[in-house]
């Protein structure tokens, strides 16, 4: 079989002769075999299968639940590449290449070139460009699929990564600088080495990089990062026993606020609320249109209710079943009020609310952290 795709004119006729048409360039796959060009039979000389990234396909993705977890295969003038802790970005496809979602593929930079994993193409591609990309066509394009050699050339670069980061560091500490080395990552045609750092203050770091230069004999580039942006680099477990989200599918940070956990009356504790970056974490903004929808229906927490059983103050809303719990002034039992019964003493005037309220009073009291300390997790 080798032998017979290596030459370029039996290629061909395999391709018409088997279930393989779509290798052929668009608007040409009916065509007879005289009328394709040069330039047809070059770009299907340069063919073979492509090589799935098989971490991306088995991890979560969006886009494959929202086309049925049907890969896409399409000849497409975009495609999305996703590199090294979701670093990605948009490249034209203009050897028009047939794609798949998760193949392997080299791809032109600004001096060199390197690897990555198509995670959007077609539909989705097109999508991107228009929402995320606002319109902006990308300057460079993607070369080729990649081989096994690459895949190997691969391997090579990230198991030299762990010496750099060792390496790295030996140097930080013989400069005395007061930086925190994350990880390292090897441009595919070790062209350039980018080194990632935290730090609590800007830091001069001119003679470190000179020292690198010298030791890897390439171009380097250190790049400072943030609290989060450490923990999606360095990974870990969550509280809920997955993978941080930020790891394995989030591609991108949002600002993540105290309303968020306030919205879900949820503890004022420092722990809870915090992930392993420091901040507040990012599953609070899963629920919160839910939540901000559903509390459209309830008085907010601290409102004044009038009941039979003497005045109270609504201290929790469950929005799951529809019913409020009050606090009773007289000896602080408490009363469940049902969603009906709260729109009959709205109807009754009995429910006074709150001009103002101070944002620690609306979480749950179960630990005495200070609104300072609360507010130092947004981010």
């Amino acid at each position: 079989m080798n032998d017979i795709l290596n030459d370029q004119q039996n290629l061909f006729k395999y391709i018409f002769n088997t279930k393989y048409p779509e290798l052929l360039p668009p608007g040409k796959c009916k065509c007879p075999y005289q009328l394709l060009t040069g330039h047809d039979i070059s770009l299907l000389s340069q063919h073979h299968e492509p090589i799935v990234n098989e971490k991306f396909m088995c991890g979560f993705h969006v886009a494959s639940l929202k086309y049925g977890n049907h890969p896409e295969i399409d000849y497409t003038n975009f495609c999305e590449v996703t590199f090294k802790s979701k670093r990605r970005l948009l490249y034209k496809n203009s050897q028009m290449f047939s794609f798949t979602t998760g193949a392997f593929v080299i791809v032109e930079i600004d001096n060199g070139f390197d690897i990555g994993t198509v995670t959007a193409c077609g539909e989705n591609a097109s999508e991107k460009l228009k929402a995320q990309y606002k319109n902006v066509e990308p300057l460079y394009s993607i070369l080729r699929l990649a081989t096994l050699e690459d895949l190997d050339k691969l391997l090579k670069n990230t198991e030299d990564e762990s010496a750099a980061i060792n390496k790295t560091k030996h140097l930080v500490a013989k400069h005395k600088l007061d930086m925190k080395i994350t990880d390292a990552e090897w441009q595919f045609d070790r062209q350039r080495l980018t080194i990632y750092f935290g730090a609590p203050q800007r830091i001069d770091f001119r003679e470190l990089v000179k020292d690198l230069a010298r030791t890897f004999k390439t171009r380097i580039e250190l790049r400072q990062i943030s609290t989060r942006e450490e923990a999606k680099r360095l990974g870990g477990v969550g509280s809920c026993g997955r993978d941080l989200c930020c790891e394995s599918f989030a591609c991108e940070f949002c600002h993540v606020t105290l309303d968020h956990a306030r919205i879900q009356q949820l503890s004022n504790n420092v722990t809870k609320l915090s992930g392993y970056c420091g901040r507040l974490k990012c599953c609070l903004l899963y629920e919160y249109e839910s939540y901000n929808e559903s509390m459209k229906k309830f008085p907010p927490v601290n409102s004044q209710v009038e009941l039979e059983a003497g005045r109270g103050k609504i201290v929790k809303i469950d929005v799951f079943r529809d019913v409020v719990y009050v606090q009773l002034e007289k000896n602080n039992t408490y009363n469940i009020i049902t969603l009906i019964e709260l729109g009959e003493l709205y109807r009754l005037g009995k429910i006074k609310v709150p001009a103002n309220t101070d944002l620690k009073t609306l979480f749950c009291e179960d630990s005495g952290a200070t609104i300072e300390e609360l507010r130092a997790l947004e981010g």
